[in-house]
């Protein structure tokens, strides 16, 4: 049985990095992060001490997709 107790805390986690003045890629849980970086392709990015920043609207608006459609997810190249 799936244990969603977890998957809720991670979740948690998220909103609490929202609150962050910076907010930076390796600071995403990696369950996350490749999600992450294909919604920020194409986005104008900042590096910060050679990190990448992902500006609050930008995660707010990453969080608002996983919310309400899900991590995406990778498709298989043989199908």
């Amino acid at each position: 049985m799936i244990q969603l107790n977890p998957i809720a805390m991670k979740l948690a986690e998220l909103k609490n990095l929202e609150k962050k003045d910076c907010i930076f890629l390796e600071d995403v849980d990696p369950i996350f992060r490749d999600d992450l970086q294909t919604f920020i392709i194409g986005e104008t990015m900042t590096l910060k001490d050679g990190k990448l920043i992902i500006h609050r609207s930008l995660f707010r608006r990453w969080l608002q997709k996983i919310q309400t459609e899900g991590l995406d997810h990778k498709k298989d190249a043989t199908t």
